[in-house]
C-alpha cells in the first residue's frame, strides 16, 4: 500500500515512544498510613499494596495505589515496609521514588497522600503530579 497525501490535512511528526527510565525504588510509609494500611488488609498475609502512576489527572500522571494479591515476574520491584508488601512497577520507579505516603484524616473523611520529591508541580486536590 502506498502512502498518499490528499494535501489537506496538516503533516504531523512520527510519535516518539519514550521508554521510561527504570531505577532502584525507595518508598516510606509514615506511621498513620501504616496504620490505616494494617487496618484496611488486616491479618491477611495474602495482601499487598500496588503504588502506580496513570497517565491522567490535571497536572500529566496521577496516583493509582490499589490492595492486591502478591504479583510474580520481573516487571515490578517488591519492598517490605513496617511488615508491608509493597509493589511498584518498574516503569513507574522513576517518577515514584523517594515518595513517601502518609494518611491524612480531614472534616469530610480521610485519605492518602503522597509526598513526591520528583514532583515539579501537583494539583491543588494531591491526587496528580507532572
Amino acid at each position: 500500500m502506498a502512502d498518499v497525501d490528499c494535501g489537506t490535512c496538516p503533516s504531523t511528526s512520527p510519535l516518539q515512544v519514550v521508554t521510561p527510565e527504570i531505577k532502584d525504588i525507595t518508598l516510606t510509609l509514615t506511621d498513620k498510613a501504616q496504620k490505616m494500611l494494617f487496618d484496611v488488609m488486616g491479618s491477611d498475609s495474602n495482601s499487598a499494596l500496588l503504588v502506580d502512576v496513570l497517565s491522567g489527572g490535571c497536572s500529566g500522571y496521577k496516583y493509582d495505589l490499589q490492595i492486591i494479591e502478591p504479583v510474580n515476574g520481573e516487571e515490578h520491584f517488591e519492598l517490605m515496609y513496617g511488615g508491608i508488601q509493597i509493589f511498584v512497577p518498574k516503569t513507574a520507579s522513576s517518577l515514584l521514588d523517594g515518595v513517601e505516603i502518609d494518611y491524612e484524616e480531614k472534616l469530610m473523611g480521610g485519605g492518602f497522600k503522597l509526598n513526591n520529591p520528583n514532583a515539579s508541580k501537583s494539583c491543588g486536590c494531591g491526587e496528580s503530579f507532572r
